[in-house]
């Protein structure tokens, strides 16, 4: 009993360079895991951008196996894809960026009875950050169309985010 009271009574505590010492074990440790959380952040956002340019990849090449392998193919040149929509009943226009390398303007443009419309194919949540599709040229023979070099970029300077692939489209000629 007399040894609990002593203790008790007892009035040591940490020196004044333990605390300091405590202090910057803290500090150190607490710059480390500061430091780590941008790389981390950076790391994060380019494997969502890198995830996101495959989603537009797959996208545009399901677009263009949709609106080209039930088309009738009418005129290819640097500007556009003219067809046949055989589900409007209309001819269709896709347009194409006249620079190189040549982006992808997936819009559609048709005449429905007196009416002109202009429709996107690609819709806006699959385009985000900014990114576009290009390709290097469109070969067309043999029943199918193949767009060289499909890759995703970006307009502020990223190049080759997705891709690059070559994609080839079974089409019916006029």
């Amino acid at each position: 009993m007399v040894c609990m009271k002593s203790k008790i009574r007892d009035q040591h505590g940490f020196t004044l360079a333990e605390t300091l010492l405590a202090v910057i074990i803290l500090l150190l440790a607490s710059t480390i895991v500061a430091s780590g959380i941008p790389a981390a952040r950076n790391a994060y956002e380019k494997v969502v951008l890198a995830s996101d340019a495959e989603v537009l990849l797959s996208t545009t090449i399901s677009t263009l196996r949709n609106e080209l392998g039930m088309a009738e193919i009418i005129s290819v040149n640097n500007n556009s894809i003219v067809y046949f929509n055989k589900a409007r009943g209309a001819n269709a226009k896709i347009y194409l960026g006249s620079s190189e390398p040549k982006a992808i303007m997936l819009a559609r443009y048709y005449k429905e009875g007196d009416a002109d419309t202009n429709e996107a194919l690609i819709s806006d949540p699959a385009s985000t950050d900014n990114m576009y599709v290009t390709f290097s040229q469109i070969v067309r023979g043999d029943g199918y169309l193949t767009f060289k070099n499909l890759q995703v970029n970006r307009k502020n300077g990223g190049t080759g985010l997705a891709g690059p692939r070559d994609y080839s489209v079974r089409v019916s000629s006029s």
